[in-house]
């Protein structure tokens, strides 16, 4: 289908860009990457009547830690963040980068337009959502900050308004003990099935603090609050993996569709969670007498 016509504009500063998506009421759609949105105008799910190129924002563009934290500009690229060095503190976003869509779309795609999208099978959130992520918002109406595991609210439905921008999106900078797994039907641009990321904290031969979330397999990206329940305190081996494992498919709300139906997902499910969990319990062990 040919897209419908539409201005683009190209402010050279945030404000500017702010002030356009304000006084577009709503008819403007920022332009980042494009690798989803340009999509869905060829199919005529979105028709914007103004695209605003957000390329020239450099507030948008920058990569910066501190001791606790990493923060990402919206507008980098996935190969900019696998090239970054942020991946040696955080294995599960290094399995997330090497692992996600092609090449050319990882030169292209960026991490703020992979959440904003909020595809219910987005690769960021649940990598994100186990790293305790919070998102950068701003309008001209000033700055707020949202917890990302309160960001998606439905499919392709975020939390943030029409006249605001995702600037960047800060977590934790080290956590050794991630994963991230997910199953699809090639490996080449791979969209998930279902894919998981799990994160945990062990001290004196229990678990102080662990994190499961899911994609693919519900409406919206899920930190799953049943897992962390079932694992505190529990002592870190393939009993309590499987116990996680086992609680994941009832927090999960699939539908079918070419890729799998809903009783595959919930079995996927599992069996990415009780592998994500071993990956990331042995990464720990690696770097930490647990």
């Amino acid at each position: 289908m040919v897209i419908q016509p539409f201005e683009y504009l190209t402010p050279k500063t945030l404000p500017e860009a702010l002030a356009l998506l304000e006084e577009k009421n709503g008819a403007a759609h920022p332009l980042a990457g494009g690798t989803d949105l340009l999509v869905l105008m060829k199919l005529g799910k979105m028709a914007p009547k103004f695209l605003v190129s957000l390329r020239n924002i450099s507030e948008l563009n920058s990569i910066k830690s501190t001791t606790l934290l990493s923060t990402i500009g919206a507008g980098v690229t996935v190969s900019e963040i696998a090239d970054s060095g942020l991946c040696a503190h955080n294995p599960a976003m290094a399995d997330l980068v090497q692992q996600m869509a092609t090449l050319q779309i990882r030169n292209r795609a960026t991490i703020g337009g992979n959440l904003c999208t909020a595809a219910a099978c987005a690769d960021f959130p649940p990598v994100l959502f186990v790293n305790d992520a919070t998102v950068h918002l701003v309008s001209t109406e000033g700055f707020r900050d949202v917890e990302l595991k309160h960001f998606f609210t439905g499919p392709r439905q975020t939390i943030k308004k029409t006249n605001e921008l995702l600037v960047s999106i800060s977590f934790r900078k080290s956590n050794i003990g991630t994963a991230y797994m997910k199953f699809g039907m090639r490996k080449a641009g791979n969209i998930p099935i279902v894919g998981v990321a799990c994160s945990m904290d062990i001290k004196q031969g229990r678990i102080r603090d662990l994190k499961v979330a899911v994609t693919a397999a519900s409406p919206t990206p899920m930190l799953i609050a049943e897992a962390a329940q079932t694992a505190l305190s529990q002592k870190p081996n393939d009993a309590t993996w499987e116990a996680i494992a086992k609680v994941i498919p009832d927090c999960l709300a699939p539908i079918s569709d070419l890729r799998g139906s809903v009783e595959y997902r919930l079995h996927l499910a599992q069996v990415a969670t009780r592998r994500a969990l071993q990956k990331a319990y042995a990464r720990y062990t690696g770097a930490f007498d647990a």
